[in-house]
């Protein structure tokens, strides 16, 4: 008993004998033959049971069998799924977020009152950039997603002021 599905199990595969039409009985030279009008043939011919009422072809004896293994079936179903990691829409309305959550930790944070310094840095033009570079760096250092930010919040904050302290 194979471990494989009944699906799988070998088929035999039947080769056909060679074909003995074109042989032609060998006779001696000295006795004439009559010429042969069909081929000789080993396969006997279909018979006719009047009692039953059935025609019978018996079957030739196989005679090289093989086992043919089928392949296994292939599965041709894709399914893709948008990678909302990258949706610019996510990684501006996350950025535009902790810009203003940056700024309002800078106001009444006591722990970020020694980043006061970069508060104008951050209300410019650079302000967004610097912190969409922070929280690029974050997502890919961290193996994080972009729409994860939010849970991890408390994360992202200290991250953010780490990394401002160092400039």
């Amino acid at each position: 008993m194979s471990s494989y599905p009944a699906e799988f199990d070998p088929v035999p595969i039947q080769r056909p004998a060679p074909s003995t039409a074109s042989m032609a009985p060998t006779t001696s030279p000295m006795i004439p033959t009559a010429p042969i009008s069909r081929p000789v043939s080993t396969q006997t011919n279909p018979t006719y049971n009047v009692s039953t009422q059935t025609i019978s072809t018996p079957t030739p004896a196989p005679q090289n069998t093989f086992k043919y293994y089928p392949a296994p079936p292939v599965i041709a179903t894709y399914h893709k799924y948008q990678d909302v990691n990258n949706d610019p829409n996510l990684q501006h309305t996350e950025t535009l977020y902790f810009l203003d959550k940056t700024l309002d930790w800078i106001k009444h944070d006591k722990s970020f009152k020694k980043l006061k310094k970069f508060e104008k840095y951050l209300k410019g033009v650079d302000g967004y950039e610097i912190m969409y570079k922070l929280l690029k760096l974050f997502v890919r250092k961290g193996n994080t997603n972009w729409y994860d930010l939010k849970v991890q919040k408390s994360l992202v904050k200290d991250y953010i002021k780490h990394k401002l302290s160092k400039l």
